[in-house]
């Protein structure tokens, strides 16, 4: 299994497997999404396409993330996820977002989901708050 970015220009390459992995997700959004808003969002660099392929090159999950500028931090987000075979990818997913996080100056991450999603992703430092998981990273030092 290997995680990917899409870059927004090859999103109509990948979009059609994306979409069906995706399609699920947007049914929690009540109409604040649909799948083509997701895809406009992510051509215009709102939103990242995260995709998980397996061995043979098909898409099995797709993820996407967002920056979030509060006036006390700034987090990456991950608005929707759908897929298969969660527990496969989940530890090499998590991995790669905490690292494109900190490397894009974010002070931690944040996903809303159903409450299945603490059993998941608790082992891995995330707390859930108001059904909104959270992980925030240690203090920087400025020094």
């Amino acid at each position: 299994m290997e995680v990917s970015l899409v870059d927004p220009d090859y999103l109509h390459l990948i979009w059609d497997e994306a979409s069906s992995a995706l399609d699920r997700s947007t049914g929690t959004a009540h109409g604040r999404y649909s799948l083509d808003h997701i895809a406009h969002e992510i051509m215009i660099g709102e939103q990242h396409l995260w995709i998980v392929f397996d061995d043979d090159k098909k898409v099995i999950s797709a993820l996407t993330t967002k920056f979030v500028s509060y006036p006390g931090k700034r987090l990456l987000a991950g608005q929707f996820l759908g897929g298969e075979r969660i527990m496969r990818w989940r530890d090499s997913m998590l991995e790669t977002l905490e690292r494109w996080a900190v490397d894009n100056n974010c002070d931690g991450m944040e996903m809303t989901g159903r409450r299945g999603f603490e059993r998941i992703l608790k082992p891995h430092g995330w707390t859930p708050e108001y059904t909104v998981f959270e992980k925030m990273f240690e203090e920087k030092d400025n020094g």
